[in-house]
């Protein structure tokens, strides 16, 4: 069981997320942590607090978007509730089922495992960033924006994965890459009681974001987040195997670091990962506006 909350002003804003993406979008952050855990989704339940001046219409796109991405994972609306409220929210809960010898943790790496990321980084922060300043990427190519901005309107999550995973390696760990990269292999290494080591020059940054971002495209890969990829901490002797079932099944696949004994996780320079630039209850602002 997992749930989520998103908050207009604070997860979405009409400026950048249209009422469908806003569903889908609700739907992907959970559907992922369920494929993170290794679960197979079974329903879903949704509480909506509503502004009276919400339009019908944006309440049946949400849904229309919601039902888009879950509904082929097998992931139906089984329920929820709605409450007039003084600002738009959505709280939804996915239930998922796992065999217990399947459970992916973040608490089961060890010192020497491969540390494997599926898909591209920095995407989903690439997308947000054309919407917010249209302006300063105007010489973008046309292509390049609209991949970026589908990105991040329309994550996908990964649920196939863990059954590749499993065709390969007895033991693993894993997180998604919802707060971006830096903060999974921060979470999946100190809870694992191990350090890591991220080779940065391997980031799988797709050529669209390397050309939105230049200079920015490794700290928008490690920091951005809301890609939904997933983070995989599997046993050295495996890893090579990993990567070939994903790729074979057209999952990308790349071996970004390794776990190590000790504490902290390091790029290859030895300067420490960041911790995420934005936490609800420290005081800290959002570096940027709401996506």
């Amino acid at each position: 069981v997992t749930t989520d909350l998103l908050f207009e002003g604070v997860h979405f804003s009409e400026r950048t997320t249209r009422a469908a993406d806003v569903g889908w979008r609700a739907a992907a952050a959970n559907l992922s942590d369920l494929a993170a855990m290794g679960a197979r989704p079974i329903g879903t339940l949704i509480g909506l607090g509503l502004t009276p001046e919400t339009p019908v219409n944006w309440v049946e796109e949400l849904y229309r978007g919601f039902t888009e991405c879950a509904d082929p994972h097998g992931a139906p609306i089984l329920g929820g509730d709605t409450c007039r409220a003084q600002s738009r929210s959505i709280a939804v809960t996915a239930l998922g089922i796992v065999a217990p010898d399947r459970v992916l943790k973040r608490t089961s790496a060890q010192p020497t495992d491969v540390l494997v990321v599926t898909g591209t980084l920095g995407d989903s922060q690439a997308g947000l960033e054309v919407l917010l300043d249209p302006v300063r990427y105007r010489e973008s190519t046309e292509s390049d924006r609209a991949r970026v901005i589908e990105a991040h309107r329309r994550p996908r999550a990964r649920l196939e994965v863990p059954d590749l995973l499993w065709q390969v390696s007895s033991r693993a760990a894993a997180m998604d890459t919802s707060d971006g990269l830096a903060d999974a292999v921060l979470q999946v290494s100190g809870q694992s009681g191990c350090g890591a080591v991220v080779y940065t020059d391997r980031l799988p940054i797709s050529l669209p974001v390397r050309r939105i971002a230049g200079a920015r495209a490794e700290d928008w890969a490690l920091y951005g987040g809301e890609d939904f990829e997933l983070l995989l901490a599997v046993p050295a002797s495996v890893a090579g195997a990993l990567l070939e079932v994903l790729n074979a099944a057209g999952v990308k696949g790349t071996a970004v670091g390794q776990l190590t004994p000790g504490a902290g996780a390091f790029d290859q320079h030895g300067l420490p990962l960041r911790p995420p630039t934005f936490e609800h209850f420290t005081g800290q602002k959002n570096p940027s506006p709401a996506s």
